[in-house]
C-alpha cells in the first residue's frame, strides 16, 4: 500500500522551481531515505507533504487522501527543519503545551509514553535551553509522535548531531519503525547513515527525481566489481564473456566494463594482452551509497 502517493508535484518560487513534477511513492512499513544536495527541494518537498506549503502543479496523496484531508493529515507526524520548542520550558512541559493544543485525549500519558520512546525520562524536566543539540532532536521527533501518527515526515534529523547523537537517532528510528509499525520518510546527506537504515531511496536534484530504489537492488548495484577500460570494449566482452562464461557484467559509457562475479584480475588481463586488446584500466572497485549517489548526479547535469 502507498502511504504516500506524488504525481507531478511541482512548487514554483517567482522564477525558480524547488520541485518539478516529482513522481514519489513511499510504501507501508518503509524508511524511506530521501537524499538529496542542498537546495534540491527536500525541505520543499515535505512542507507540501504536510501542506506547509500549497503545490503549484500536481497532486500528493497521503494514505490515499488529498494532503489537505483532516483525516490524512493526523496520521502524519512531521519535523521539519527546526523543532519549535520554547526554551524555558521544560521537555514535558512542551510536549504538554502542544498536547493542549492538539487537543488530545488523555494527553499525560501519552507524554510519558513518548518520552520514554524517545528516551528522555528522567531528563524531561530540564528547561529545554540546557538540553543538548541530539536531546532537542530527539524532543522534536517526541513532538511529531504526538496523536499517535502512522507516518513520520523528518527533515535532516540527524544534521548538526555528533555521532553520539546520531547513533541515537538511528537507533531511535529504528525502534519506532519496528516496535510501532511506522513509514518514516527521512532526508538527509549524510548517506553513511541513511545507509543503516533506510528499506527504500529516492535521490532528488534540481527538484526532479534521479531514481527510487530499494535498499536490496542498492546492494545489487554496489556489490564489488571487476573494473576494467579499453579502447576496444565490444571486442574485449565478446572474449571475455567466453572465456570466463560470463552471465553478470555490464557495458559502462566511455569503454567501460564492470564484471561483477567471481573472476582472476590477472587472468582477464593476459587473456586480452594475448588478443592484442589493450587495457587501459584494471582493477578492483567497491561502490558504496555515496558514489552511487554521486554518480547518479553526475549523470544527470547535463540532462
Amino acid at each position: 500500500m502507498a502511504v504516500i502517493q506524488t504525481t507531478g508535484l511541482s512548487k514554483r518560487y517567482k522564477d525558480k522551481w524547488a520541485v518539478d513534477h516529482l513522481d514519489l511513492a513511499v510504501e507501508q512499513g518503509d524508511i524511506y531515505g530521501f537524499i538529496g544536495q542542498n537546495g534540491a527541494g527536500k525541505s520543499t518537498t515535505l512542507k507540501l507533504l504536510c501542506g506547509l506549503a500549497r503545490p503549484t502543479q500536481g497532486e500528493a496523496l497521503i494514505f490515499g487522501r488529498p494532503v489537505c484531508d483532516l483525516v490524512s493529515r493526523r496520521r502524519v507526524g512531521a519535523l521539519i527543519e527546526q523543532p519549535g520548542l520554547y526554551p524555558d520550558l521544560s521537555g514535558r512541559e512542551n510536549l504538554r503545551l502542544y498536547a493542549a493544543l492538539l487537543g488530545l485525549d488523555r494527553p499525560e500519558q501519552q507524554v510519558d509514553g513518548i518520552l520514554e520512546a524517545v528516551g528522555l525520562p528522567g531528563r524531561e524536566n530540564k528547561p529545554v535551553k540546557r538540553y543538548s543539540m541530539g536531546m532537542k532532536q530527539r524532543l522534536g521527533v517526541a513532538l511529531a509522535l504526538l496523536g499517535s501518527p502512522d507516518l513520520l515526515l523528518l527533515d535532516e534529523p540527524i544534521n548538526g548531531l555528533d555521532p553520539e547523537g546520531i547513533r541515537e537517532m538511528r537507533e531511535l528510528l529504528l525502534r519506532l519503525n519496528r516496535e510501532r509499525g511506522l513509514t518514516i520518510l527521512v532526508s538527509s546527506h549524510i548517506l553513511g547513515e541513511l545507509s543503516k537504515i533506510a528499506t527504500r531511496y529516492g535521490i532528488i536534484q534540481q527538484g526532479r527525481m534521479v531514481e527510487q530504489i530499494t535498499a536490496e537492488e542498492l546492494e545489487q548495484k554496489c556489490a564489488d566489481y571487476l573494473h576494467l577500460k579499453t579502447s576496444q570494449p565490444q571486442k574485449a566482452a565478446a572474449l571475455l564473456e567466453q572465456a570466463f562464461r560470463l552471465t553478470q557484467w555490464e557495458m559502462r559509457p566511455e569503454g567501460e566494463i564492470r564484471i561483477y562475479q567471481a573472476v582472476d584480475a590477472k587472468a582477464v588481463g593476459q587473456t586480452l594482452a594475448q588478443a592484442g586488446i589493450a587495457v587501459e584500466e584494471l582493477g578492483l572497485h567497491r561502490q558504496d551509497l555515496e558514489g552511487y549517489f554521486l554518480e547518479r548526479m553526475e549523470g544527470t547535469k547535463h540532462v
